[in-house]
């Protein structure tokens, strides 16, 4: 029995990293760096490019962060692999 929950697991995992190419956009998932917040993801570019906007109502910054930049993710959250300070590199 645990074998069979271990591979439902990786199934599910599997079915998750063949998702639909703009899963990200479509759940507006917020993006964390160093532990804060810095927007939610509004597009996912063919160019492999995640468009970043902070700011609910009045758009505060805009970043297109390669998806490259990503350290770990979930079905809630997108972490990235980068520092706080390097963000202004990816500013538009």
């Amino acid at each position: 029995m645990g074998n069979s929950k271990n591979t439902s697991q990786v199934s599910n995992k599997e079915a998750y990293n063949t998702r639909d190419s703009n899963y990200f956009a479509l759940h507006r998932i917020p993006v964390i760096v160093q532990g804060r917040e810095i927007g939610k993801i509004f597009a996912e570019t063919k160019e492999d490019n995640l468009v970043i906007i902070a700011g609910e109502n009045i758009k505060e910054h805009e970043y297109l962060i390669p998806k490259s930049k990503i350290s770990n993710h979930d079905d809630k959250k997108v972490y990235l692999n980068l520092l706080d300070n390097f963000l202004k590199e990816f500013e538009v």
